[in-house]
């Protein structure tokens, strides 16, 4: 998974999934994701903002900048083109195939990640996904929360989140649609873990 120490490399990823955008067929990947056309670019929201991509590349929608992670997954979600639509079962990153590799690290980095930062600040998260567009499910109790977000088109996840008590410290899963690698590899699936937990800390940093 994406090494943010390691910038470099990844811009380099980055750059020759770019030459590859350039000879791909953008319209037909368009129409299998269901996503819009401007220009010779394709619209793709991720997480709430608005990306183009197209054969010169990835970039934010609104001109803001975009980082190397959500470049290089958007990049490959048009080059892989996938299809089908959600099954609506959801299951750990560990549980999808070949997962069990990168699950122990994802745990840390997402999981964990969440679950440290929003400790005792449910309604925080509550408004970040909010601002995420994340769908509030039913939670098990008024101090639990549970959310759907359509991370990618055709590409849910599902966040749910136990605040901490006089027994349990605070714990958070991050669950993907078990179609989630017809659509991206796995190593881009764990940046899309991580992308959401970034995604919800920046929204409640603005809220």
């Amino acid at each position: 998974m994406f090494d943010s120490d390691k910038p470099d490399a990844y811009e380099k990823v980055y750059l020759g999934l770019v030459e590859r955008l350039a000879g791909a067929d953008l319209a037909g990947a368009a129409a299998s994701l269901g996503l819009e056309r401007t220009g010779g670019d394709c619209l793709a929201p991720l997480l709430g903002r608005e990306y183009l991509v197209g054969p010169q590349g990835v970039r934010a929608a609104d001109g803001g900048k975009a980082l190397f992670t959500h470049r290089i997954v958007l990049a490959w979600y048009l080059l892989h083109a996938g299809s089908g639509e959600p099954s609506g079962r959801f299951v750990p990153y560990r549980e999808l195939p070949g997962g069990a590799d990168f699950a122990r690290t994802l745990h840390t980095l997402t999981d964990q990640r969440l679950a440290q930062g929003f400790a005792g600040r449910l309604e925080q998260l509550k408004d970040a996904a909010a601002r995420l567009g994340g769908v509030e499910l039913e939670a098990p109790s008024a101090h639990d929360g549970a959310w759907r977000f359509m991370a990618l088109p055709k590409m849910p996840l599902e966040l749910r989140f136990y605040d901490a008590d006089e027994e349990f410290p605070a714990e958070a899963k991050v669950l993907y649609d078990l179609t989630a690698p017809n659509f991206l590899d796995l190593e881009c699936l764990a940046v899309l873990g991580q992308i959401l937990v970034m995604e919800l800390e920046w929204a409640a940093r603005r809220a």
